[in-house]
């Protein structure tokens, strides 16, 4: 289970004039903002949302339940671990997202809800990112 982040053109037209005046460079440097500060920001924001289930005493919500794949221009937030019975797993997480099971009739969708919220700040970060390059180049 997991979301995956990716810029498409309507999130990136607000960056296109900074992207055309340093066009050799802007890839990367979007890129170093999305695989440091996008996945920080995107697991925090879905962190946020995570349901605290009473039975569970260490809960996914206060330990490091995310990894994340990255790749051009695009990263993915993952749970750690596989299915949800493995020791040191996070695969439960998909129960209350998807709203599958007996207790978990509702499906909560906290993973896109966070990376919905995540993406305005992420791409100020990455306007910010193309700014600051910029005015190094000029």
């Amino acid at each position: 289970m997991g979301v995956r982040f990716e810029i498409d053109y309507k999130e990136i037209e607000a960056l296109e004039r900074n992207i055309k005046l340093i066009p050799g460079k802007a890839e990367q440097a979007i890129n170093e903002v999305l695989h440091v500060e996008g996945v920080r920001i995107a697991t925090e924001q879905i962190t946020n949302l995570l349901p605290v289930s009473k039975r569970h005493k260490n809960h996914s919500k206060n330990s490091n339940w995310a990894k994340s794949r990255t790749g051009n221009l695009e990263f993915t937030v993952l749970t750690k671990g596989g299915a949800a019975s493995n020791k040191g797993s996070y695969g439960y997480l998909v129960f209350p997202d998807e709203g599958r099971g007996r207790s978990n009739p509702t499906a909560h969708h906290f993973m896109q809800r966070g990376l919905d919220a995540a993406t305005p700040i992420i791409v100020e970060k990455m306007s910010e990112k193309l700014t600051q390059i910029i005015q190094e180049v000029l």
